[in-house]
């Protein structure tokens, strides 16, 4: 054989050798970020409630109450589950939970609503919970879901004032939400610790790991998702759905948030209309952990920007 011909077969052989490692590299990235109980959502988990342990939250709250579970079908079919405590007010507090979390793990923030005399849904977002779906789209569907959400509290009450919350993933969930069309019942929304975009957080995450950040597998990987799930992570641009918000949004993060950069606070501020932006910045709070660093403070001022708008 001759020397021409088998430098062009290791060369093709590379070639084929890589792209088959990059698709399954990329296979691995979705099965690692967007499937139903991934691996990296196990992680998060277990480090964010070790994060939170030194703060000995009291998670007895839920229990101790009366709710009713409610089902409604999302835009593309799915069943999706909410928990509703009601206060018998004409107010209500819609709540998002974070990426790999669930409802349950949101109540210090349903009773702090339901403290003030909101009545409370607290919902499993898709893939998540006792919601249906085998993914989960970093806000990308999520938006759609919480506007399913509103028009089904809408169409039990019409004049319900309705704040929409949202925690990390949920968060940026709420900020996408911001950006769509939506009865004038919403009167105000509030995101604590929230992403600019999700591709962008990704990669910062995937940056701490030098075998993932030498890596291009993301950006492969983001196209995969395209094919894979009908959008791009880099298409959850939250910072161009809060360029349109047309109600008061409140925009919490800690300075030590390791999880997502404290400085996307100032990228959805920034994007966000000047006449409807406002923002509490924490000292000392890591990732979700504002609401505990800050105790009654946190409160006092969610409670003062609601005084203001609702």
């Amino acid at each position: 054989m001759e020397l021409g011909t088998i430098v062009f077969l290791i060369v093709v052989g590379f070639i084929v050798a890589t792209i088959i490692f990059y698709f399954f590299a990329s296979l691995f990235r979705y099965d690692m970020i967007l499937n139903r109980n991934s691996y990296v959502g196990r992680i998060i988990t277990t480090v964010m409630y070790k994060d939170l342990n030194h703060y000995n939250i009291d998670f007895s709250w839920w229990d101790k109450q009366k709710y009713q579970m409610i089902c409604i079908k999302s835009f593309d079919k799915l069943n999706l589950v909410g928990y509703y405590f009601n206060k018998k007010s004409n107010n209500t507090a819609l709540l998002v939970h974070g990426y790999a979390s669930n409802a349950y793990e949101m109540q210090c923030y349903a009773k702090m609503f339901y403290d003030m005399g909101y009545n409370v849904l607290v919902v499993d977002n898709r893939g998540h919970g006792k919601s249906d779906g085998k993914i989960i789209s970093m806000g990308y569907y999520e938006k759609y879901d919480i506007s399913s959400w509103v028009n089904f509290l809408v169409e039990q009450n019409k004049d319900v004032k309705i704040v929409v919350f949202g925690v990390s993933m949920g968060g940026a969930s709420v900020c996408m939400y911001s950006g769509t069309e939506k009865p004038k019942n919403v009167k105000a929304i509030i995101s604590d610790c929230g992403y600019s975009n999700a591709y962008k957080v990704v990669k910062s995450v995937a940056n701490k790991s030098v075998i993932f950040s030498i890596l291009p597998t993301l950006q492969i990987f983001n196209l995969y998702a395209k094919h894979k799930v009908g959008f791009k992570l880099s298409d959850v641009d939250v910072v161009k759905q809060i360029s349109k918000c047309n109600v008061p949004i409140l925009l919490i993060h800690g300075k030590k948030d390791n999880f997502v950069p404290f400085k996307m606070q100032d990228e959805l501020y920034n994007a966000c209309p000047e006449e409807y932006r406002n923002k509490l910045s924490v000292e000392n709070a890591g990732h979700g952990e504002s609401l505990y660093t800050l105790k009654g403070k946190y409160i006092q001022a969610v409670e003062e920007f609601l005084k203001k708008y609702v």
